[in-house]
């Protein structure tokens, strides 16, 4: 059962974006938010050519603009907490130093979800440009993450995209332990060149959400290629709130965050990504 979500706060459309997600998740289900700030120290301060007797004015720039990063996450926090009073969610605040992704890495393990925005602003006081840190924390997370688009909907049946391999396996439970309810209508899609074998995956899924009182309809589709195109028919056609991303393709675990298919949904999703190793 969901008691607490992490949620990682850079000021951006899609960190709001993630906030209203995380509200509803929170009221629906009794949990806590969290709010995570962090100043990006390492990034503001890297070494840079700078030329001779230039020193001091590096410095002194360092100084004013890890000064001003602390005024927008105190900011960020602000907002933050006045979101979740004015929904009346519980929560938490925390203001971090370091590279934003290790903090989140670190600080998750106390919490039972992470959720980020599509795009993460995390060296906000140096770049305009989205930061690296999704990618750095899918690939090293202890808790799933979900990834919200910049403008998510939220409501909707949940879709379950499984082709029965490890990743996609660990997936499924780890949905099931969190956030499924009674009211929830749930899908399974699974893509495979094989029809029998693509109606065998969805019906392993099927039967393993039935054992614990989940009700899902299965979609086995024969397909030799573009299994990613099919997923987002189907989370278009279905009116989706949330897909559930298990592994296409190899079942590396290269493969399950930097593979075609994984790429495509990442890019081309329209509603929250919930995703796991």
């Amino acid at each position: 059962m969901l008691r607490s979500i992490l949620i990682g706060l850079d000021g951006s459309s899609y960190s709001d974006a993630a906030v209203e997600l995380g509200l509803y998740w929170a009221k629906k289900c009794d949990a806590m938010l969290v709010g995570i700030g962090v100043i990006d120290e390492p990034e503001i301060t890297r070494p840079e050519s700078i030329p001779l007797g230039a020193s001091g004015f590096k410095s002194k720039m360092d100084d004013a603009r890890l000064a001003d990063a602390r005024r927008q996450v105190e900011l960020f926090l602000d907002r933050f907490a006045g979101r979740c009073t004015e929904a009346g969610v519980a929560y938490k605040l925390q203001e971090d130093v370091g590279h934003p992704w290790e903090r989140i890495l670190q600080e998750a393990q106390r919490y039972d979800l992470i959720l980020l925005g599509k795009k993460t602003y995390f060296n906000f006081e140096v770049s305009h440009q989205p930061d690296q840190a999704l990618t750095k924390i899918l690939k090293n997370s202890p808790r799933p993450v979900v990834i919200s688009p910049e403008r998510a909907q939220i409501t909707g049946p949940v879709l379950i995209a499984y082709d029965g391999s490890l990743q996609a396996a660990r997936t499924l439970q780890a949905f099931q332990w969190l956030l499924p309810s009674a009211d929830d209508e749930v899908h399974v899609v699974s893509v495979d060149a094989d029809p029998i074998e693509a109606a065998r995956q969805a019906d392993r899924a099927v039967n393993f959400l039935g054992l614990h009182g989940i009700q899902a309809h299965p979609h086995a589709i024969a397909a030799a290629a573009s299994p990613a195109s099919h997923i987002l028919e189907h989370v278009q056609r279905l009116g989706a709130g949330l897909l559930v991303m298990g592994a296409y393709g190899k079942p590396a675990l290269h493969e399950f965050f930097f593979g075609s298919v994984t790429k495509t949904l990442l890019k081309e999703q329209s509603v929250p990504l919930f995703v796991y190793h």
